[in-house]
């Protein structure tokens, strides 16, 4: 590992130890991407991400400290949780089933990191108990668990909130092999692998694309965008969250009809990213050519080594993408500077992406720290 990706993870490692509080949330006073608002489900949405991050630091540099803090912010995010609601979702207190995804996933990184420690073991049961019980018969498998009455939407079917569903799974899965848990993965690949038909629930693959859709509702305004309908883009955030779920999953299903449709859409989607998102300078945006994003390029980096690595790329697009994802890498490595730890990495071309809310920049932050002690792999 060069000096250059030791001193920019320690850059960022050191900057998720400083923003965290004694018990493990990210500080609204010290750091810049937290939603100022008492309790708000955004809020959830970067702890996880930074947790990864600073134990793929840690693994890398040995800093004690690093593990420590990723530790506190796995801990603070299982306590945070709880079961559904009865009556319906609640917006005043954690019970999203995203968020018990993000839960188990950011689990099965800390118990490989703390192989002894099983205390938390009752939670991540827990945790899978109430994920199951958003199930319901229609092709997304989970619901997201909230809708958009303006749009009269019954639920949002998005693409990123199931994939942590599914990443969680297969993190619990490794942790406890149990059949039911695979069961639950297997069916919810299946959302992924099926064609999108606007405006219900069968599938949010889009075959026009190249990606996944952000959902194959028709509601508008979602987090990042303005007016577009969800059926009618993709984005990275599904891109980068299902390729992870679903090379997990490819290689702990027995089932090979499964694997090949995992195999052709996860390729073809990290070729989307970098066909239909990446800018001649290598910089990588969220929708397209939109804006410049330092975690969407980490993404789509991500992405090209999480498919290659699990034998589901041609050698033809190993090598083509190589070239895309060295390139990603050296824009990537210009732009990681302190002024990120300010923007959060987002550099406006077109304004068609909006850096909001905040706690998703942080959370790209945290897929930018994960990369970086595997630039050398490309």
């Amino acid at each position: 590992m060069s000096i250059a990706h030791a001193d920019q993870m320690r850059m960022l490692a050191d900057a998720f130890v400083a923003w965290q509080t004694p018990y493990g949330r990210p500080d609204p006073t010290t750091c810049p991407f937290v939603t100022k608002h008492p309790c708000i489900t955004t809020h959830y949405h970067s702890p996880t991400f930074m947790a990864i991050g600073l134990y793929a630091a840690y693994d890398a540099l040995a800093v004690i400290e690093y593990k420590a803090a990723a530790d506190r912010y796995v801990a603070f995010y299982l306590a945070a949780m709880r079961d559904p609601p009865t009556g319906g979702q609640r917006w005043d207190y954690q019970a999203f089933p995203f968020e018990y995804g993000m839960a188990l996933s950011a689990y099965g990184a800390f118990r490989r990191h703390n192989a002894d420690e099983m205390c938390f073991d009752g939670t991540a049961a827990a945790l899978y108990e109430w994920l199951t019980r958003w199930r319901w018969g229609r092709g997304s498998y989970f619901r997201n668990s909230y809708g958009s009455a303006k749009d009269g939407v019954e639920d949002t079917a998005n693409s990123d909130d199931n994939c942590h569903m599914g990443r969680g799974l297969v993190a619990y899965y490794a942790i406890e092999p149990r059949a039911d848990v695979l069961a639950d993965a297997e069916g919810l690949a299946l959302y992924y692998l099926t064609e999108v038909e606007p405006g219900t629930y069968k599938g949010c693959w889009s075959s026009k694309l190249g990606t996944w859709v952000v959902a194959p509702t028709i509601v508008t305004g979602i987090e990042h965008f303005g007016k577009t309908p969800s059926c009618e883009m993709g984005w990275g955030f599904s891109s980068v969250g299902v390729i992870d779920f679903l090379t997990t999953l490819a290689a702990q299903t027995r089932r090979a009809e499964l694997q090949r449709g995992i195999a052709e859409k996860c390729a073809a989607s990290m070729r989307w990213h970098f066909d239909a998102c990446q800018f001649d300078d290598g910089a990588c945006g969220m929708s397209g050519r939109d804006d410049k994003w330092v975690g969407q390029t980490a993404g789509a980096i991500l992405s090209y080594l999480r498919t290659r690595d699990a034998g589901l790329l041609s050698d033809a697009d190993v090598r083509a993408y190589r070239v895309n994802a060295a390139r990603a890498r050296d824009w990537l490595l210009a732009n990681l500077t302190p002024e990120v730890l300010v923007t959060g990495g987002y550099q406006r071309v077109t304004g068609f992406s909006e850096p909001r809310p905040p706690e998703n920049q942080a959370w790209m932050l945290g897929w930018t720290l994960e990369l970086l002690p595997r630039l050398d792999d490309l």
